[in-house]
């Protein structure tokens, strides 16, 4: 008999089954997960950038002048959208103003 030969008779079914092994006496059990020795094994971890060890400390003198400075950042483009503003309110009211002046002339032209 060839070991690639196989009996359908005996396909599929359990030819030898070994007891499980006794230990100190204990008596055999019927097989589960809990009672079969088997552990879990180790999960890996990718760590990409780990976390320093230390803190450093800066200088408290460089943070409050980072936060003064960009206080002061703020402020300055603040004043200069509003400047921006009120250039484009009184060109938009010097336009007013001028096409009311020629429709007036144009009006008066007219008479």
């Amino acid at each position: 008999m060839a070991s690639t030969e196989i009996i359908s008779s005996l396909r599929g079914k359990v030819i030898h089954k070994n007891n499980r092994k006794v230990e100190y006496g204990d008596q055999i059990q019927p097989w589960t997960p809990y009672n079969a020795n088997l552990h879990m094994q180790g999960i890996k971890v990718v760590v990409r950038d780990p976390m320093p060890q230390k803190v450093q400390k800066g200088d408290a003198f460089e943070d409050t002048m980072l936060l003064l400075e960009m206080i002061k950042e703020r402020k300055q483009k603040e004043n200069k959208n509003q400047k921006e503003e009120r250039i484009r309110e009184m060109a938009m009211e010097k336009k007013r103003k001028l096409t009311e002046k020629s429709k007036n002339q144009y009006l008066k032209l007219s008479f």
